[in-house]
Formats: C-alpha cells, sequence, structure tokens
C-alpha cells in the first residue's frame, strides 16, 4: 500500500524567512530616521542653534558657518544620509506591506511618493555641503560692498533650495506619504501606528500651507518630534513582526 503524500512545507518556510528578513530590514531603515536625525540635532543645535537659524539673516549665519564649518559638514552629512535612507525606507515599506496582502497601484504610488520625498529633502540639503560654506569663506574675506552681493545670492538660493526641501520634501511629499502609508497600515491591521500617521501626515501637509499663511510654519515644532516618535513605534512593530 503506497504512503501518503507528505506535503512539501519547505516553499511556505522560505516564504516566512523571507517576510521576516523585509519585516528586519525596513525596521532597520525606519530606525535610522530617528536616530540618524538626532546627530543634526545635536551638532548643529550646539555649533550653530539649528534650525532656529535657518531662519537667521545672512549677515549672521554666514559668520557662524564659517567659524563652524566642519561641525555644519558633520551635521549636514548625517541629515543628508537621513533623507537618503527614507528612499530605501518607502521601497521597503512597499514590500513588507505586500507580505501583509496589501498590494495595488496605491502601495506603488506611496513607495515613489516617499522615495521623491527623500530625493527632494536631499536636494535641498546639498546646498549646506557644497554653496552655503564657499559663501560663508568668500564673506568672512570681503569688504562690505562684496558682502552685499553675497547676502543677496545666500537669499536666493536658500529661497529657492528651501522650498525644494523644505516645503516639497519635508511637508508636502513626506506628508503625503505619511498618510498613505497610514491607510496601509490600517489594511495591515495596525491601525493605531496608521492612524497615528495619518494624523502626522496631515500635520506635515498643513505646514506647507505657510506659504499663505505663516502661521501654519508653527505647526512643524510640533510634527517634527512626534515623527521621531512615530518612526520609533515603527521600527519597533516591525522588527517584532520579524521575529514571528
Amino acid at each position: 500500500m503506497p504512503s501518503p503524500a507528505v506535503p512539501d512545507l519547505a516553499p511556505q518556510g522560505d516564504t516566512a524567512a523571507s517576510s521576516n528578513r523585509i519585516a528586519r530590514a525596513t525596521a532597520v531603515l525606519a530606525a535610522l530616521q530617528t536616530v540618524l536625525f538626532l546627530v543634526p540635532m545635536a551638532v548643529l543645535g550646539q555649533a550653530i542653534g539649528w534650525p532656529a537659524s535657518l531662519r537667521l539673516p545672512a549677515a549672521e549665519i554666514l559668520p557662524l558657518i564659517a567659524g563652524q564649518a566642519n561641525a555644519v559638514l558633520v551635521g549636514y552629512g548625517a541629515y543628508l544620509t537621513v533623507s537618503l535612507a527614507l528612499i530605501p525606507l518607502a521601497f521597503a515599506m512597499r514590500a513588507w506591506l505586500a507580505t501583509k496582502g496589501v498590494v495595488g497601484w496605491q502601495s506603488d504610488a506611496a513607495a515613489f511618493v516617499g522615495a521623491g520625498a527623500g530625493l527632494f529633502k536631499t536636494l535641498g540639503i546639498v546646498r549646506w555641503l557644497s554653496v552655503m560654506p564657499m559663501l560663508a569663506a568668500e564673506y568672512k574675506a570681503a569688504d562690505q560692498s562684496a558682502r552685499q552681493a553675497i547676502e543677496l545670492s545666500y537669499r536666493t538660493i536658500n529661497a529657492y533650495a528651501g522650498a525644494v526641501g523644505e516645503l516639497l520634501g519635508v511637508q508636502l511629499l513626506s506628508g503625503i506619504w505619511l498618510v498613505a502609508i497610514g491607510f496601509a497600515l490600517r489594511q495591515a491591521d495596525k491601525s493605531w501606528l496608521g492612524l497615528a500617521g495619518i494624523v502626522l501626515g496631515s500635520m506635515f501637509m498643513a505646514t506647507a500651507l505657510r506659504v499663505a499663511f505663516p502661521v501654519a510654519a508653527l505647526i512643524q515644532s510640533a510634527a517634527v518630534p512626534l515623527a521621531l516618535v512615530w518612526f520609533v513605534g515603527l521600527a519597533v512593530m516591525l522588527w517584532r513582526d520579524g521575529r514571528v
């Protein structure tokens, strides 16, 4: 009498192991959003009073940058890494959501929006590692008439790159991505974390209204620390999911 066929459990085991690896890798990328962001907060905060220094006039911030050149490079280098890390995180979240059965054009679009947010943030930050240190060095050695031209260059570059990095990257696209991920997390039965993402993303998008309503910029002062906590929560959830 032939023995009964034994079902092949290897494919299921391989799938579970792959899902766990995706969850753990995504958890690391999510944690980096908070861990690495602490570097510019500490280094730039101590050296040039960042982020309040972003609002200083050129005549005040350029001497600070010139006097703290190494700290500026270290701090903004870390911030650049944070922004770049958002790009793989956006696609890693898409892959993890797929393991939970959350697929479709919405998750695909969310991945590209998140990657776009990382790209625009990167483009905005690059100015602090290239053009601004150069202007600061020239400002230090220039006479009064030349300094006026340098101050104009600073304001122009800062207005443009700031709009690209902050308005498009940090506020608008990051906000849309957080809202989209929030809804996706709710589909994946992570309701509270998803709801928090929706609220947080809405706060970032509301901050983008500062173009017409300057008072809206105050929302970002609350949204940023909340985002750091949210990314930690996301990382913990993903890491636990990768150990199941």
